[in-house]
């Protein structure tokens, strides 16, 4: 009898964790997304259905992808406390380096890595004024943005110019059915997710976001880390760049610019704090493809393109009042 009282005893505990850990996976500040996205499909399906048929999501889906892909980025460098704001002139810049390479040289394999060098730089010259020169973020990316779009204007000569051929033929390709875009974007979130959240260095980065002097008492090279951020964001831009005049056909000045909220307002909807440290790329990736939708929703209705700037602000705005919901429930179930 004693010992049957004592195990009960012992399991409520045990249970008690055990729904705490379930609620906390289930409940957390990034999961809410997919239940945000669900519930905006079945919307769709009701007052928009046109939005949700096959034909509109297989070509809704490379531009989310692209969205996805400038949204990892964006989530790498707010985990570090940061904004990087010239993700509209690495965009633009490196769509157009990579057609006026491409033709010069008559070589895309050649025009890929020259394109990516040339982003690698700006991110690493970002992160070196953001850490080194202790400048804000913002401001240097800001100064940076306004330098690549000045760039823009030299290397176009103010008119757009053909893609290549062969970026064209790529980025609307479909590997199993699955448009080449998607892929990229899922390999981005994948391989970023994995190294963040499994590897040693990506648990540094974390640390280093969360708390920049704890990192640095703890030997944790800081410099290293936050620069590397810039420049992983730099890449992610440039791809997304390269992706998008390929999918158009035509290298523009102002390919970058309608990225910007939407990247942002990714990552808030995902989950991604600009505390510092917390973070998720997965959760952005499916944000991506939340506002995606979102915008196409709103479009179906007739609606200007002023309109979907509202609800993308709208939609940062639930995002982060959502965020404290997991905590007022806690608060509801203790009280």
């Amino acid at each position: 009898m004693t010992t049957t009282t004592l195990n009960k005893a012992g399991d409520a505990p045990a249970g008690n964790a055990g729904f705490a850990r379930l609620s906390a996976t289930l409940f957390n500040e990034f999961s809410w997304i997919w239940g945000g996205l669900f519930a905006l499909f079945l919307i769709c399906s009701v007052v928009a259905p046109g939005v949700v048929r096959p034909a509109a999501l297989s070509s809704l889906l490379p531009f989310a992808a692209i969205l996805a892909i400038t949204a990892v980025g964006m989530t790498v460098v707010i985990q570090q406390r940061g904004l990087d704001m010239s993700l509209p002139g690495t965009m633009t810049i490196a769509g157009l380096l990579f057609a006026k390479i491409g033709f010069m040289t008559g070589s895309t394999l050649l025009a890929v890595p020259l394109t990516l060098l040339i982003a690698l730089g700006i991110g690493i010259v970002n992160g070196l004024l953001v850490a080194k020169v202790n400048i804000t973020p913002i401001v240097v990316t800001l100064a940076t943005n306004a330098i690549l779009m000045g760039a823009v204007r030299a290397v176009s000569g103010g008119s757009p110019m053909t893609a290549p051929a062969e970026l064209a033929e790529f980025s609307h390709s479909k590997l199993f059915g699955v448009p080449m875009t998607l892929v990229l974007a899922l390999l981005f979130i994948l391989v970023i997710s994995v190294v963040t959240k499994r590897s040693i260095a990506g648990r540094r980065f974390v640390a280093v976001g969360q708390n920049p002097a704890a990192a640095t008492a703890a030997g944790i090279p800081i410099l290293r880390y936050q620069v590397a951020t810039y420049a992983v964001a730099a890449l992610c831009f440039a791809v997304a760049g390269m992706l998008f005049t390929g999918f158009i056909g035509s290298a523009s000045q102002t390919a970058g610019i309608d990225y910007l909220l939407p990247a942002i307002a990714a990552v808030v909807v995902g989950g991604t704090p600009f505390s510092g440290g917390r973070g998720s790329v997965i959760a952005s990736g499916a944000a991506a493809l939340f506002m995606a939708l979102l915008g196409q929703m709103v479009l179906a209705f007739g609606a200007e393109t002023s309109v979907q700037l509202l609800v993308q602000a709208g939609a940062i705005i639930v995002a982060v009042s959502v965020r404290h919901l997991p905590d007022l429930l806690r608060w509801i179930a203790r009280g």
